[in-house]
């Protein structure tokens, strides 16, 4: 029979890594908006954690979706995500082990490689290193916002003869429907895992998201992560990159509790839309510094 999977989900139990609220979609709210759009399973794949498989779980199964479990890795390489795995296989895990490490953590528990947003702007996936993991390849996420970064996975995944499948990434209800993976399967899990394995897929409803719905979901985040975010600008941010030293300096966080107090209390105000407005002409700039790096890699697999 003819399923429909969005493979790549996070709930509200996801875990940030500087913002606690990674996602704002709550479970009960997904389920609704996957059975209203006929999308018949789903894997929950947040950050670094299980516990919103379970979760999800109750609620689907009253209306007939199916549940696979997932996590997505924050390797020391870039992210990865396992399918099929048990709840708790976070336990096994920390954020210093490779990409290499991780997917055997991924294969003991008889779970399967899922590599997601490769070549994305980030550098939040794993990049040239896609040539030594072995797995599904995301050739579709709504945050690839420039196109390029997808291109570049369906090149690699052709080049590589790996199995291809899109994903939503879903962290706010409107990206729930986009990046439909479509297979020809029995619903239950082993034989959907084998489908994909396989390679046996088509695509739907592949919508980038669009720059009001990321300052939107970028509001929500800081609206409901203030305490913590003020704790961290009081007491220092942690740093593990060059730009959060910046982020430390006085002047900094002078700006940081303004912007934080706007965010809360003037949330309409046009500053928005121009700040977000700027930060796509920023994210623009790296674009194409990774264009130039990613177009040598593909053309020489």
């Amino acid at each position: 029979m003819e399923l429909r999977l969005q493979l790549h989900f996070h709930t509200t139990k996801s875990l940030g890594t500087r913002i606690d609220i990674e996602s704002i979609i709550k479970p009960k709210q997904a389920v609704d908006i996957l059975a209203k759009n006929n999308i018949d399973v789903v894997a929950v794949t947040d950050h670094d954690t299980t516990k919103g498989c379970s979760v999800m779980r109750k609620y689907a199964e009253k209306k007939g979706i199916l549940v696979i479990n997932g996590i997505e890795f924050s390797t020391a390489d870039g992210h990865l995500i396992g399918l099929g795995i048990d709840e708790g296989i976070e336990k096994k895990f920390n954020r210093n082990m490779t990409a290499s490490e991780t997917v055997d953590i991924i294969k003991d528990n008889d779970g399967v490689v899922y590599i997601p947003h490769p070549f994305d702007i980030k550098k939040e996936g794993i990049g040239v290193k896609v040539k030594e993991i072995d797995g599904i390849i995301e050739v579709f996420n709504p945050f690839n916002i420039f196109g390029f970064e997808d291109r570049f996975a369906d090149i690699a995944a052709h080049k590589l003869e790996r199995p291809r499948a899109v994903g939503g990434d879903a962290h706010i209800p409107g990206m729930i429907t986009s990046g439909i993976t479509v297979i020809d399967s029995e619903i239950d899990e082993l034989s959907i895992l084998k489908t994909l394995r396989k390679g046996k897929t088509t695509f739907e409803d592949c919508r980038y998201i669009t720059l009001d719905e990321i300052k939107e979901w970028s509001l929500d985040r800081i609206n409901s992560s203030y305490d913590s975010i003020m704790e961290n600008i009081l007491e220092n941010w942690f740093v593990d990159s060059w730009y959060m030293n910046l982020a430390n300096l006085k002047l900094f966080k002078f700006i940081e509790k303004g912007l934080l107090r706007a965010a809360t209390n003037k949330r309409e105000s046009k500053f928005w839309d121009l700040f977000a407005k700027t930060s796509y002409q920023v994210a623009n700039f790296y674009a194409h510094m990774s264009i130039r790096e990613f177009s040598k890699f593909t053309f020489t697999l």
